[in-house]
């Protein structure tokens, strides 16, 4: 394990793929959903539960106080800036910087103590370009992979790639126009639906399942305008399989190779978007061990370092219906929702407690604060406390309230917008279900309406 008494600077962008993706690429046809991108910007505060008592986390925006209060009162030790990088009002869709630039080319650090600074390491949640001009800036101590090298080994090209390489069966192939797409997605079509999938497709966005003929030549047609304005074609595309569950495996590739097993994480996934994450169960792990899917994460970490990577690597996988294992969907090489939840679960360790994690979408035009949000669910017994040993941990203040906060500094008041709360289910007294069903009313209490 890497030495974690050195002081760590927890930084993050969980958009990292658009800094990976070639801007000349062309794009699969999407709705542009501006709301849901400010929560994006909003959720490196999901970043806490990395940090040890002498870590630092630096957000986009400043932590919500009574959030923030609430973390370190249940035992959670960290420090985070107490100012904006920037200001929120003026919303994500145009804005193309990611926290880095922010850093770097405003020169400032939020309210950081430049001494803290000095023998600290820079540990990002992803490597993107500027971390690197951070690190050498405030004189960072780093150990992270090249950023070329890390665009590289997560595209899904070089995972479709890793599967050939390591002798495993693979469903996926590399279209590189699109005629090609046609013709391959009419042949792949007799079989039954398909997938196209974008280079950096992440979470929903840059997968689109094809179910007929008529979509496809929509799609091909899209592209090929795209073609004809100079834009590079090129996708995977594979058959559409019949999935029992997703999973993944969390490991770390130390500096010089070494390969250090972290969890496994059951997944849940709805159109291809992620939806929370729980650990696996005995059966599954069994039946993995039993495939030497194990064995196929080692090789998977050796082709990773011998590209030059090391790092956090989280790797998707699936059981099929068939019971066939699908242990390569793709490479995610950086930290990952389900390592976050790992790291949740190592807190819960310490009070003899276990989670999961997911998250509620809301729309609201309600003046509710956070702080109201963590008084009803005290109040209705549901809040998590150690001593309470069950009950919601909220993971995240700013998803939920960012369109509020957009909205207002445009001197709009009232408006309908969208929220993300994360939280982690403490199992205990109340089972999970329960547990939803009421963190779910809570929120209605306040006025904030469930969606998808």
């Amino acid at each position: 394990m890497n030495d974690r008494r050195q002081r760590e600077l927890i930084i993050g962008t969980f958009d990292a793929e658009r800094f990976w993706r070639d801007p000349n690429l062309a794009r699969l046809p999407a709705f542009h959903d501006p709301e849901m991108e400010n929560v994006v910007m909003a959720m490196d505060e999901l970043l806490f539960p990395f940090c040890e008592a002498q870590d630092r986390l630096i957000t986009r925006y400043r932590m919500n106080a009574s959030h923030k209060a609430y973390l370190h009162a249940i035992g959670f030790e960290f420090h985070s800036n107490s100012t904006d990088l920037e200001s929120p009002e003026g919303g994500s869709a145009a804005r193309t910087a990611n926290v880095f630039d922010l850093i770097t080319s405003a020169d400032r650090m939020g309210d950081m103590d430049p001494q803290w600074l000095d023998g600290a390491r820079l540990s990002p949640f992803a490597v993107i370009p500027g971390a690197d001009r951070t690190a050498a800036r405030y004189g960072l101590k780093q150990n992270f992979a090249a950023i070329e090298t890390v665009r590289t080994v997560n595209s899904k090209l070089y995972s479709t790639e890793l599967n050939r390489r390591l002798g495993l069966r693979s469903d996926s192939q590399t279209i590189y126009s699109h005629e090609e797409l046609l013709a391959t997605g009419l042949t792949l079509l007799r079989q039954g639906p398909f997938l196209i999938k974008d280079e950096f497709g992440v979470s929903g966005k840059g997968n689109l399942l094809i179910e007929s003929e008529a979509i496809l030549r929509r799609v091909t047609s899209y592209l090929g305008e795209q073609y004809g304005k100079g834009r590079t074609v090129r996708f995977i595309v594979e058959p559409f399989l019949r999935k029992e569950l997703d999973f993944s495996c969390q490991f770390h590739i130390e500096e010089d190779g070494t390969y250090r097993f972290i969890s496994v994480q059951q997944l849940v996934n709805r159109n291809f978007a992620y939806q929370g994450s729980f650990t696996a169960d005995d059966t599954l792990l069994q039946v993995l061990r039993e495939a030497e899917y194990f064995e196929v994460m080692k090789l998977a970490a050796r082709e990773l370092y011998r590209a030059g990577y090391y790092g956090d690597v989280c790797v998707d996988s699936m059981l099929l219906t068939d019971g066939r294992i699908v242990p390569i969907v793709e490479v995610n090489a950086r930290r990952s929702m389900s390592l976050i939840k790992h790291y949740v679960d190592r807190y819960l360790e310490k009070h003899a407690a276990a989670g999961s994690m997911t998250h509620v979408t809301v729309q609201f035009a309600c003046e509710a604060t956070f702080e109201q949000l963590l008084e009803t669910l005290d109040r209705e017994g549901v809040l998590y406390k150690p001593d309470r040993g069950f009950g919601i941990l909220p993971l995240s203040a700013n998803t939920l309230l960012i369109n509020k906060i957009v909205s207002e500094g445009k001197g709009v008041r009232n408006k309908q917008v969208k929220g993300r709360l994360y939280y982690s289910l403490v199992e205990g007294e109340q089972d999970n279900e329960r547990l939803s069903a009421k963190v779910k009313d809570v929120l209605a209490s306040l006025s904030f309406k469930i969606v998808g």
